[in-house]
This record gives C-alpha cells, sequence and structure tokens, in this order.
C-alpha cells in the first residue's frame, strides 16, 4: 500500500509538464498541485489521529485508503485546473490516515530486535514508489501507445484502481484484535501509576505527564516490562478517569494528547529537522526531472530513467542501512546486565548519533552534487547525499514511536507528517516554482540555495543527540541509585 500511494507522487512529478501544457499552468500553479493534498491532510490527520484510539485502525485505514483511491481516479479524469486542485487535496485524507496509524501496528508486529528494520522495510517504499512512479511513467510515454492528453490521464487511473482490492483486504482485517495497538491496561486507581513527578526524573526521551483538574486526573508511566519496546510493556499510558460527563473528558483528552507530545523537545527538534529535510527531498523529487532535462540537458527517457533509478538505489540502500544499523548499535550498547527500562533511552541516543552524523556529512555532498552542474558530478555526489538523507528516515520515525506512549503515537505521527508537508515538500515545489518563473529557468542558482536548506536538520538534530546523551546519563545514574 505504501508502495502504491507513492507511485502517484512519481507519476504527476514525471507528467508535470504535458499538465502544464495541457492545462496552461504557470510553475507557481504547477506547484502548488504538489502541496494541494496538505488541506486534506491538515483536515483529516487530527481526526484519525485522535480516534485511532477509540476505533479500529483497519476501519480508519480502509476509509482513508478509499477517499485516496476515489481522488487519484479523479486526477485521472480531471477536466480543467479547479477539478485537478480538488483531486490532489483529497489524496491528503488517504495520506492522513495511512501515515498516523500504520507505523505503530508495524512497531507491535515486530520482533523487539527487528523494530528498526521492519520500520525501514517499510518507509523503503516512500523513495521506491516515487522512483518507481517516475520510471514507469516515463516508459509508458516513450512507448507512444497513446497520444494527446490521454497520456499522462492513464497511469493516475490505473494507480487508483489497483490499490482497491488492498482497500478491501484492510476492511476485512477491521475485527482482527492482534492488529489494535491500544492494549493499555484498565486502571482502576491511582496507585497503580507512577506520578508524572516520577516519570519527569526518568527521562525526557520519554514523555511527561500531567495533570490533576479537579475531577479529571491524566498520568502516564515511564515503568516497563521486560521489553521496553514492545506496547505491551507500557504498563501506564494516558488514561482519563473522570467521575463527571464522559463526552467533556474525550474532549480534555486530545488536549492532554497534544501537551504530552509537543512537550517533549527530543520529538520536536526530531520534527523540524525532518520537515527541513523533507523540503529538500521533495522539492528534488518534484522538480528533478525537470532540473535533470534543463540543467544536464539529457533527454526526457534519460532524466527519468537515470533520477528514477539514482532514487531507487540510494532510496533502497539508505533507508535499509539506517534501518540496520540502528538495530546494531542498539544492541551493542546493551551489554548483559544492562536495565531493561534503560533500552529507551539507549536507542533514542543511537538514533540521534545517526542522525545528527547524516545530516552533517549529506550537505556537502548534496551542495557539491548541483554546483558541479554536469552528470558526472551531479549523479555521484548527489547519489551519496541521498543514501545519506534516507538513512534518517527509519531511526526519525523508529524513535517517534518509541518515545511516545502508544495513546499517543498516531498523534505524534500525525503532527509529525503535518510539520513534513507544511513545513516541507508541500511548500518546496510552490517556492522552487516561484523561484525558477523569477530566474527565467536558472536551475543550478535554484537548487543550490534549495540544498542549503540541508542545514537546517543539523541545527536540529545536533542538540537532539546531546540532549539524548545527557538522559541517557541521567537515567544511568538514577539506574545505579
Amino acid at each position: 500500500i505504501q508502495l502504491i500511494t507513492y507511485l502517484d507522487r512519481g507519476i504527476i512529478s514525471t507528467y508535470l509538464a504535458d499538465i502544464q501544457d495541457d492545462y496552461n499552468l504557470s510553475g507557481l500553479q504547477a506547484g502548488t498541485l504538489a502541496g494541494a493534498y496538505m488541506v486534506g491532510y491538515v483536515a483529516a490527520s487530527p481526526v484519525f489521529a485522535h480516534y485511532g484510539s477509540s476505533y479500529h485502525p483497519m476501519t480508519l485505514i480502509a476509509a482513508g485508503l478509499l477517499v485516496w483511491s476515489l481522488a487519484v481516479v479523479g486526477t485521472g479524469i480531471s477536466a480543467e485546473y479547479g477539478t485537478i486542485l480538488i483531486a490532489r487535496t483529497f489524496t491528503g485524507v488517504g495520506e492522513a490516515s495511512f501515515a498516523c496509524l500504520a507505523p505503530p501496528l508495524i512497531d507491535l508486529k515486530a520482533p523487539a530486535d527487528k523494530k528498526s528494520l521492519w520500520m525501514a522495510i517499510f518507509y523503503i517504499n516512500i523513495p521506491v514508489g516515487y522512483a518507481m512512479g517516475y520510471l514507469l511513467a516515463g516508459q509508458w510515454e516513450s512507448s507512444h501507445a497513446v497520444h494527446g492528453t490521454v497520456i499522462w490521464r492513464i497511469p493516475f487511473i490505473f494507480v487508483g484502481v489497483v490499490l482497491i482490492p488492498f482497500v478491501a483486504y484492510v476492511f476485512s482485517k477491521r475485527s482482527d484484535g492482534s492488529l489494535h495497538y491500544q492494549k493499555k491496561r484498565k486502571l482502576s486507581n491511582a496507585d497503580s501509576v507512577t506520578s508524572s513527578a516520577d516519570l519527569k526524573e526518568y527521562d525526557e526521551s520519554l514523555l511527561n505527564g500531567e495533570k490533576e483538574d479537579e475531577g479529571e486526573r491524566v498520568m502516564e508511566s515511564d515503568t516497563y516490562l521486560a521489553d521496553p519496546l514492545s506496547p505491551e510493556s507500557h504498563r501506564g499510558e494516558i488514561k482519563a478517569m473522570r467521575t463527571s460527563s464522559a463526552h467533556k473528558s474525550q474532549g480534555k483528552t486530545f488536549k492532554q494528547k497534544l501537551k504530552v507530545v509537543l512537550n517533549n523537545r527530543i520529538y520536536v527538534l526530531i520534527v523540524l529537522g525532518y520537515a527541513a529535510q523533507t523540503f529538500v527531498v521533495g522539492g528534488f523529487a518534484y522538480w528533478g526531472i525537470e532540473y535533470v532535462e534543463g540543467a544536464l540537458h539529457l533527454d526526457e527517457s534519460t532524466a527519468t530513467l537515470s533520477f528514477g533509478g539514482l532514487t531507487v538505489l540510494t532510496g533502497v540502500l539508505g533507508t535499509a542501512s539506517g534501518g540496520i544499523l540502528l538495530d546494531y548499535l542498539r544492541k551493542r550498547a546493551m551489554r548483559p546486565g544492562t536495565d531493561p527500562s534503560l533500552e529507551i533511552s539507549i536507542a533514542t541516543e543511537k538514533a540521534m548519533m545517526v542522525l545528527a552524523v547524516c545530516s552533517v556529512l549529506s550537505l556537502p555532498c548534496v551542495v557539491i552534487g548541483i554546483g558541479t552542474n554536469t552528470p558526472a558530478g551531479f549523479f555521484p555526489m548527489t547519489g551519496i547525499g541521498q543514501f545519506l538523507i534516507f538513512m534518517c528516515l527509519t531511526p526519525i520515525n523508529s524513535t517517534i514511536v518509541w518515545i511516545t506512549p502508544y495513546q499517543v503515537a498516531p498523534l505524534a505521527l500525525a503532527i509529525s507528517v503535518l510539520c513534513n508537508h507544511m513545513l516541507g515538500d508541500a511548500i518546496s515545489p510552490i517556492l522552487i516554482g516561484e523561484v525558477l518563473d523569477s530566474t527565467n529557468r536558472d536551475w543550478r542558482t535554484t537548487f543550490v540555495l534549495v540544498a542549503f536548506w540541508l542545514l537546517w536538520p543539523i541545527l536540529c538534530w545536533v542538540p537532539a543527540w546531546y540532549f539524548a546523551r545527557k538522559d541517557l546519563r541521567k537515567a544511568e545514574s538514577a539506574n545505579r541509585i
């Protein structure tokens, strides 16, 4: 499903010039098509994230993916700019359901020592889907099987229809209790939960909880069982216990969930750095083929094959390497006799180390690759840069799931994806299109400026690594006592 949904992204990037010609669009309007799904995502993600703890996640995922499928088909049958813009907007609803609810399910089902690898396999399909979209659409166009405006419409209709059987399968799993990550223990009194003061003492990589408000108390626990990275180990998670109105309690619960997520400084730094990285990756993904054609002077077929192939190679190798490396570092740091309650802190520190190192190394690689303005310089150097960027995918999303209680993990992921889009790939194609229009398609200058945006992940993730190391030392000291 992840692969199919990202095929759509690669297809629209490949046919961007055709859509511009058919609808007579400016660079700004074409870029807006890339970010239109953001409206649907913003509207739908809080709903899916909040009700993910009340309803079976497979039901919600199926509903969102059905909307996505219809919207992609709608893209293919659109009549003018207004209708294609509406269709692209509704693709955000499907992404909201899947992006928020699927990763916690993967973490739930994965073996404790392979959680990063399982998450890596899931996120590999982002770059692979993008790149396969480029390749399939490019080869379809080169085949000359059809001509005219229909050439770009058929792939969208095909992809939208292909997803329908998967939607039906997901819906059939709506009664499977093993796929429900909301397994918090029913608490009958406050004595069964560690106090929020004790939680604060443990580690800021776990979320601080509060608070008592007359008849309501929201509490979290940092007490873990034998496997701290499994959902069953979250002995106490956010639980509202009220003696008054249940409806009022639900409203308060959402506010408390939001506060729990945003109170974690490591989480905030991860998300801000991720958004900045996504700004660059999203801009390159959307305009990349046109850049290779315009700046490197390659023909369309060569551009789609070379750029798509590079994205597949670096995406698969980078994402898999990030997951494997994180699992290796985590296991290596867990010496015999290490208290299981330290696992989250150790895993978080190792993840932050990977993010900090990869962000520092990726910036010069991408800038040099674009600066050379030749295929011989661009493909090797930006390939290394992309590899390092894709290495960050698994540590980012694994850490978000690990450091948030399972009841708020969907909301944490929703906010992460929301920020990625609002500050990242929803706006970068629009801004790049505007800069290209204002500089008379000066590809080199535009993309060098975009590459320097990779400075922001460094400024976010190096401090996050420092905080994670500090928290780990604090947790180890408390454990010795």
